[in-house]
């Protein structure tokens, strides 16, 4: 066997772990767009070219992220138990989340919740406003986000400025 077909299957066992990681990662929000689906008889929309978003969120990093996963759901009705009931089967996910923040406005309910994974961390928010909810998932390494809170302002420049 040659050099370069030995560089070649290298590659490709590499790219096949990494796959392989990226696809666990997306098991986890996956499952909890999945309860939100059912729980509400919905579907997330469609974000076309989402997919180039991550691979520039991958390149860049912005503010520390690594990974990004985001799901809209429009014409919802969330009450305080629909919210409950996110909350808990976000919780029940493998996902190791647990609470961060809850706010608590006149039209809108933010929900952050932290996981750590590996030497990252995690950070799930669900903002549910009247008839919709958006889910982001963010993958950070812990010195990024150490930076986004000490100055919010100055490293999100930063990570414009790069």
């Amino acid at each position: 066997m040659g050099r370069t077909s030995k560089t070649a299957l290298t590659v490709l066992a590499a790219c096949m772990l990494s796959c392989a990681v990226l696809q666990g990662a997306e098991r986890g929000f996956d499952e909890i767009v999945q309860v939100i689906s059912d729980q509400f008889h919905t579907r997330p929309l469609h974000i076309p070219f989402f997919g180039l978003v991550n691979a520039a969120t991958f390149v860049a990093r912005p503010a520390g992220v690594k990974h990004l996963n985001l799901a809209v759901f429009e014409n919802l009705n969330v009450d305080d138990e629909g919210e409950r009931d996110i909350a808990k089967a976000i919780l029940m996910t493998d996902g190791g989340w647990r609470p961060f923040v809850k706010v608590h406005g006149h039209a809108e309910t933010i929900l952050v919740f932290m996981a750590q994974d590996r030497g990252d961390c995690k950070l799930l928010v669900v903002a549910i406003e009247s008839g919709e909810a958006t889910v982001v998932e963010l993958k950070l390494n812990p010195e990024g986000l150490q930076a986004w809170l000490r100055d919010p302002d100055r490293a999100a420049a930063k990570s414009v400025s790069r």
